[in-house]
């Protein structure tokens, strides 16, 4: 398999109302799209969107690193894909201190072009998928985002809800969560995150007001998260880590005791390989993998339901979607609801590029 032509395109899409992330208000969600063709005519379609306030990358890193290694690429002949993809993905080189967004747009380039020369899908490439995956639904932060819009979401068939807590008083989070909990039916999961926001002892004052409650689990709430495994012990809150699996690798799980969930964003933690392993080692130790997306487009979400689909049976934070007033595809992807027809997201029917919304920066011919 020859990779004959490789390309990289810009992108700037619309949101349908700014969006809040790491301390910084974005209006439009920019990114590069990484284009590979095999000599067979085999296309293979990458998303990098470094997540502004979270990825250590900026776009303007993935375009420059882009530019060095893609023409590397060109004209290379890869060997025969083999059936373990984890032993193929670990032997492929980006280029030293590549970005994580940049590991992910290759790594699912590479994907697709490996299911269009075997002549199946992406997901079938990544594993025994299933047919459908379920979504949680997401509550901003917002005293309008409690109980009537959690029963909402409850009714539009959700069994999964994340609520986000952590910019005001702690006390104030223990009521809305109590109130969105106690509307609820006890069969949808209540999902909380904190993005880092509390000291110690809040974390301590939260545990202690949601004790009766059935909570699935409280994603990173300590500011300081060396303080994850005496909370966890003290406290016996059920714990997810999020920020932390950028920060360390999978064995941490070994050390941490009773992580109940870790939130995987392959476009932070650096691609398939490296959230695939996380999902190993969380599996190993009890602790439930739930891939997240970080606001991709639709070529980023279409690998995420892939890699979704061969994971556990778990409702997975997919839902960014419908912030997007636009796409690199048009008509959009069916990607709306609780649950998502995997066939019909990965390969759609009617939807096709938006050429027209996409900058050629450079292409690379063999």
């Amino acid at each position: 398999m020859t990779i004959s032509e490789s390309a990289l395109y810009r992108y700037e899409l619309p949101l349908t109302a700014p969006l809040q992330v790491g301390g910084e208000q974005v209006a439009r969600r920019r990114g590069v799209l990484v284009r590979l063709v095999a000599g067979q005519g085999a296309v293979g379609w990458g998303d990098a969107a470094p997540l502004p306030g979270f990825s250590d990358e900026a776009l303007g890193d993935v375009e420059e690193h882009a530019r060095t290694v893609l023409p590397r690429w060109t004209g290379r002949s890869l060997f025969d894909a083999p059936e373990d993809l984890d032993t193929m993905l670990g032997g492929l080189s980006f280029g030293a201190d590549a970005p994580a967004s940049f590991r992910f747009s290759m790594e699912s380039a590479l994907v697709q072009v490996i299911a269009a020369v075997r002549e199946t899908s992406r997901p079938d490439v990544l594993g025994a998928p299933r047919r459908v995956v379920a979504l949680n639904a997401l509550l901003p932060r917002s005293t309008a985002n409690g109980p009537a819009q959690a029963v909402r979401r409850q009714k539009d068939g959700y069994r999964a809800i994340k609520v986000k807590v952590g910019r005001g008083d702690v006390e104030a989070d223990i009521d809305r969560v109590q109130a969105i909990r106690r509307a609820l039916d006890a069969s949808v999961a209540l999902r909380v995150d904190a993005n880092r926001a509390w000291s110690y002892r809040e974390a301590v004052t939260f545990s202690e007001g949601i004790d009766a409650l059935n909570i699935a689990y409280v994603e990173e709430p300590l500011a300081n998260p060396a303080g994850l495994g005496a909370l966890i012990e003290d406290t016996g809150l059920p714990v997810a880590l999020d920020e932390t699996t950028r920060e360390t690798a999978p064995s941490t799980l070994r050390d941490l005791p009773d992580v109940t969930a870790v939130v995987l964003k392959p476009t932070l933690l650096g691609g398939l390989r490296r959230t695939r392993e996380w999902g190993t080692v969380a599996r190993e130790t009890d602790a439930l993998p739930v891939l997240s997306a970080s606001y991709e487009s639709g070529v980023g979400l279409q690998m995420l339901v892939a890699l979704a689909a061969t994971g556990p049976e778990v409702a997975v934070g997919l839902s960014t979607y419908d912030r997007l007033a636009a796409d690199v595809y048009a008509p959009p992807l069916p990607l709306g609801g609780p649950r998502v027809d995997v066939a019909s997201v990965v390969n759609p029917s009617t939807s096709q590029v938006a050429w027209d919304r996409l900058d050629l920066i450079e292409r690379f011919s063999a």
